[in-house]
């Protein structure tokens, strides 16, 4: 059984490669990072390395003694992690060989569940040995000379990893001399993603043409309505491009320029004329033409100048191509994700017989925003094809709607799941038997896969609590394991998956339906993995930016954050340094969008608002009234000059008079969207969409709530707002107006909140816990009210409910406190400042009243005496003293008493109207 068991060693062992260029690059940037622990590397000139290793003098200087275990504790780790990096190339060897005994054939079209795994092995070590040997990590590669210097040690294992890094100076070439007995078992694997990629090239056109199918072929799962599509539709291009190449790099570049149908000719030509560059790991990059091109100059290959030149030609062709090409397949890839998520919402029930062909939108749109970010990060080659690496309106479209379509699979994943079991039990595996029937397979094999089958069959889904669970379900290894054995050829004839492709598509489509079965949103979050935007922030950060140049497509902005959930995906248990770090990050990253989500919202509602209150304000009565009377005025004298003899002369009296009072009537609009209130309309409201479409976005565990964001900036908004109403000398009934408008276009607004509720709040907490506005306000308005009542010309009319003044004839004129008395500026002012409010308004007034009464008083303890006396004498009251001040404060204190029974009555009549049921 040792030959199916390699499909296990395989993942195992990509597990460890992915942990081991985490850990290499978390080295890396730990050097680039100013004051961290290996920043003393940086004090090492690489041209004087031996010479301070050997002189003991300028060791000492660099390696202090006091310092030399703490730094030794440092570089144990990454000591560890080269040592394993130096075990790769025999690990990986002596598990091809095992391949190679067990005489396993490897292609993508027939058993993609193992030949992927081996590439991505492959390609992985390539990528890990490339940027270990990199210039930029010839600092890195200082550590094991200064480790086994301040060790004063030479064992077996750092002989062994000198050996290495001597060997590997120039690492693909001295890995293809390793892997050289693999060559044809790696190159046919390479060659057989030849057509996985061209199909790739045009499965964007493919999928439009297919995109409004009849009602039939929607019901009818991919597999089934079309014989062409498989599991190979779902990898994604970009990647496999990658692993392919460094694939064939390794397996010694089979390749015959004069041969037409060479196979490695095609692979080239499908990989170069597409792009010119790719990521190694994270933002390592690797130009592609470069990299053959160096190779095949330090190589002996006789043909090599002609090679130079086709993949010159190559790169001339991606580089034209790139402006049209690129961009035409990413608006076709938005506007397939944009139809087909409509489409699902609406009957989720296809979701699962379609879901061959969302995992390839996704996997094909990951790709296309994967090769965008990477080739805009990289050296331009020609400032005329800039245009291919602009960012588009399509850009933002795809990922707005992939995290949509990836969010339609989590919120039907019962549905899904209810599909694959149905799906695995009757239509997957009902003619599996039958052609295994037809190959002459070894007992051993036949069990294993009977065994498999039978299995299947014992999968159900339940129902508890927690949701949906998969009873008796089935390991990934265990379809790895039947996959690996029937890839096995004998001395004889091919192996069973060569001989029986129908069998091989059928075995790979029941083993992505057992993945989804287990874990659909796994799946699909790995299909379409955005993960490296972390590592391009600010190209991730510009993308943001440039959305809000958008108005329709504000809504989109939600997927920023949301692609944020991927970056944890990046981390690895083998590199657990890195964690916080990265967390941290993804969480301010996160944060910071929707706090500027939040405040472009709160901007645009500003203006709203702002020019809502505007247009409220021109329909005040003392601003319609006018123009009403003039109107009124103008027909009147129309009716009556219309007999008399001057009749033109006094109309031109009239328009003259007209022009110099009445406003000229606004021109009337003739498009739509032309004012600034209806234009800041669609972001604002495409900006609330955004934060409603989604609950909540969970990073490492901790939870964002879009929702809260935008709700914290708008409660400091209003209560901004509020504040910059409350200012004397602005009457109460003016705050009153104001509050109402801006209340009114918030609610016009809608933006899914309870405002009534959330202003009444705001009020309160201004009321209760902000004295420095109401108290200043309340102040200047008693101060003023004070002053006008300490007037003799003022006096309290009681029919009237309010104070007013006279001239010094005794008249009535208009004047101040007569308005900030009346009834409704009373009722105003308790509407705003409530019951706080007037309780310390009328405790002032109180204090003011009792310091007045004390005054009295004083008076009148001044005059006991003769008021003590008989009052027979009629010229006793001349001897009074201070009585016109006793006579002005007793009718201050008269106003001032009449003044707190006006505020009594206005807040009483607010109240009423407010809880009239209680009044009854």
């Amino acid at each position: 059984m040792e030959g199916p068991r390699i499909y296990e060693s395989v993942i195992v062992l990509n597990d460890r490669l992915e942990g081991l260029l985490a850990r290499f690059d978390f080295l890396s940037t730990e050097i680039d990072t100013p004051k961290s622990e290996l920043d003393f590397l940086n004090q090492i000139p690489i041209q004087k390395k031996k010479n301070i290793l050997k002189d003991q003098k300028q060791f000492a200087e660099h390696f202090p003694l006091d310092q030399r275990e703490s730094i030794k504790t440092v570089l144990k780790p990454h000591m560890d992690t080269l040592l394993q990096i130096a075990e790769l190339p025999a690990t990986v060897t002596g598990l091809l060989k095992k391949m190679v005994d067990q005489r396993i054939y490897l292609d993508l079209n027939l058993n993609q569940t193992l030949t992927l795994p081996v590439m991505k092995m492959v390609a992985n070590t390539t990528s890990l040995l490339i940027i270990t040997f990199s210039s930029n990590m010839a600092k890195a590669l200082m550590i094991p000379d200064i480790y086994s210097k301040l060790t004063d040690q030479a064992d077996e294992e750092l002989r062994n990893l000198g050996t290495f890094l001597k060997r590997f100076a120039h690492p693909i070439e001295e890995l293809a001399n390793m892997l050289g007995p693999f060559s044809s078992l790696l190159s046919q694997a390479a060659f057989s993603a030849t057509k996985i990629l061209e199909r790739a090239e045009g499965q964007a056109t493919n999928q439009m043409q297919n995109l409004l199918i009849s009602q039939e072929g929607l019901q009818t799962p991919d597999e089934i309505y079309n014989n062409n599509a498989g599991v190979r539709d779902i990898l994604d291009p970009f990647q496999l491009a990658r692993w392919a190449f460094l694939t064939f790099l390794v397996s010694g570049m089979p390749w015959e320029l004069k041969n037409k149908d060479d196979m490695g000719t095609k692979l080239l030509r499908a990989i170069l004329s597409n792009g010119w560059l790719t990521n190694l790991f994270r933002d390592h990059m690797l130009n592609y033409q470069t990299t053959i091109t160096e190779i095949l100059k330090r190589g002996k290959d006789k043909g090599k100048a002609k090679k130079i030149a086709e993949i010159k030609k190559w790169e001339e062709v991606a580089l034209n191509s790139a402006a049209n090409t690129r961009k035409n397949k990413r608006l076709m890839l938005a506007l397939l994700l944009e139809d087909y998520c409509t489409l699902f919402e609406d009957q989720q029930i296809l979701i699962g017989p379609r879901i061959l062909m969302i995992l390839t939108l996704l996997a094909h749109a990951t790709s296309e925003i994967n090769w965008l970010v990477v080739h805009q990060n990289g050296v331009r080659k020609k400032k005329e094809n800039e245009s291919s690496l602009y960012t588009g309106q399509e850009t933002i479209t795809i990922l707005y709607y992939l995290t949509k379509m990836r969010d339609l699979i989590k919120n039907n994943e019962c549905i899904i799941k209810a599909y694959f079991i149905e799906a695995l039990k009757l239509e997957d595996t009902k003619d599996v038997e039958e052609m295994l029937e037809q190959l002459d397979l070894s007992k051993e094999d036949s069990s294993l896969v009977k065994k498999v089958l039978d299995n299947i069959q014992k999968i159900e889904l339940t129902e508890n609590e927690d949701g949906v669970k998969v009873e008796n379900p089935i390991h990934r290894y265990d379809m790895g394991r039947v996959i690996t054995a029937l890839s096995s050829q004998t001395q004889s004839s091919s192996s069973p998956m060569q001989m029986s492709p129908k069998l091989t598509r059928q075995l790979e489509i029941i083993c992505m339906h057992i993945q989804l079965l287990q874990d659909p949103i796994k799946i699909s979050r790995r299909i379409s993995n955005l993960s490296f935007l972390y590592f391009y922030r600010d190209t991730f950060e510009d993308y943001f930016d440039h959305l809000f140049q958008m108005p329709y497509s504000l809504s989109y902005s939600i997927a920023f954050p949301m692609i944020c959930q991927d970056f944890t995906s990046a981390l690895n248990r083998i590199c657990p340094e890195e964690y916080d770090v990265l967390i941290s990050e993804t969480h301010g990253l996160a944060n910071s969008f929707l706090d500027k989500m939040a405040e472009k919202t709160i901007e645009q509602i500003e203006t709203y608002c702002n020019e809502y209150t505007l247009l409220a304000k021109d329909l005040v009565p003392s601003k319609v009234a006018r123009i009403f009377s003039e109107r009124e005025q103008e027909y009147k004298k129309k009716s009556e000059t219309s007999e008399s003899e001057n009749v033109e002369l006094e109309d031109q009296e009239v328009k003259k008079k007209r022009r110099k009072t009445i406003v000229h009537p606004s021109t009337l609009r003739k498009n739509l969207f032309e004012s600034k209130i209806e234009n800041v309309t669609i972001g604002m409201k495409e900006l609330l969409k955004a934060f409603y479409s989604r609950n909540s976005i969970t990073i490492a565990s901790y939870k964002f709530f879009p929702e809260a964001f935008f709700l914290e900036k708008l409660t400091d908004k209003i209560t901004e707002k509020i504040k910059g109403f409350v200012h004397f000398p602005i009457i109460p009934s003016q705050i009153l107006l104001n509050l109402s408008s801006y209340h009114t276009a918030l609610l016009h607004i809608d933006p899914g909140l309870d405002i009534s509720t959330l202003v009444k709040e705001v009020m309160y907490d201004l009321r209760a816990n902000d004295d420095i506005v109401t108290h200043t306000y309340l102040t200047k308005y008693k101060e003023t009210l004070f002053t006008a009542l300490g007037s003799p010309h003022c006096y309290y009319n009681e029919s009237m409910s309010c104070f007013m003044a006279m001239t010094p004839k005794m008249e009535t004129q208009s004047d101040m406190i007569e308005l900030l008395t009346s009834p409704d500026e009373m009722e105003a002012l308790s509407a705003i400042f409530g019951v706080e409010g007037l309780s310390w308004l009328t405790s002032q007034i109180g204090e003011n009243i009792t310091t007045s009464v004390a005054k009295l008083l004083h008076i009148v303890k001044d005059n006991s005496n003769l008021l003590n006396e008989a009052r027979d004498k009629d010229d006793t009251w001349k001897h009074l003293a201070n009585i016109p001040e006793f006579i002005l404060t007793a009718i201050d204190i008269g106003k001032k008493v009449s003044l707190v029974k006006l505020l009594d009555q206005g807040h009483e009549n607010v109240t009423m109207r407010a809880c009239p049921a209680s009044w009854r």
